[in-house]
């Protein structure tokens, strides 16, 4: 007869690429505001202190969930010209966005403390490639980044709020400020950077 431990199911051990992948899902699913090593260590079935043999920090932590984030990032390879380069890229990384909204923020705001910054390399080489000089290629790369940091935490915010009587300007254009429209709104705003490039190139 098998003893009470061999049938006993197998706990999957804690890996740090496990504690990642598990804490983006549960931020995903309850924010970042709710989300916390005790919330973590209940969905790993582990003690939160456990936790912290793998990562010295949360601020570890959440820069290991900033590397499960930026892997759905591409940059296009030549072949297109800079601008569809350009495109591909912002588009990629709004529907990154999009798919993790709650985890985003993030991104946002540490993509230069994680590897995350090969991504920025990525983007700022492909610029060079293309002909760009160094003052240049950094001029579109923080214009570009500003730029979608920006619009895609303003569309994660919610759709805007009702006008009412005390705001006419806002009540006549109400209807194109919802999400419908954002998928328009995002791509004009990247043909406004890449025609002001254009013009000076």
């Amino acid at each position: 007869m098998a003893s009470a431990a061999a049938t006993r199911p197998r706990r999957e051990p804690l890996t740090q690429d496990r504690i990642a992948k598990t804490s983006l899902e549960l931020i995903d699913d309850i924010g970042l505001e709710e989300f916390s090593t005790r919330r973590l260590g209940a969905a790993l079935g582990c003690e939160a202190m456990a936790i912290y043999n793998h990562f010295a920090s949360k601020d570890a932590l959440l820069d290991a969930v900033v590397d499960k984030l930026i892997k759905d990032v591409s940059v296009p390879p030549m072949g297109e010209g800079w601008q569809s380069r350009v495109r591909g890229f912002a588009r990629s990384y709004r529907a990154l966005a999009h798919a993790h909204p709650k985890a985003f923020p993030l991104l946002a705001t540490r993509r230069f403390r994680t590897r995350a910054r090969n991504l920025v390399d990525q983007i700022i080489s492909a610029l060079l490639e293309e002909g760009f000089e160094a003052r240049s290629a950094a001029s579109l790369f923080r214009i570009l980044a500003n730029y979608c940091n920006g619009a895609i935490l303003d569309e994660l915010s919610g759709t805007f709020p009702g006008a009412t009587e005390d705001h006419p300007s806002i009540k006549r254009v109400q209807a194109f400020l919802s999400p419908e429209h954002y998928d328009e709104i995002f791509d004009r705003g990247l043909s406004l950077i890449i025609d002001g490039f254009e013009s000076k190139s």
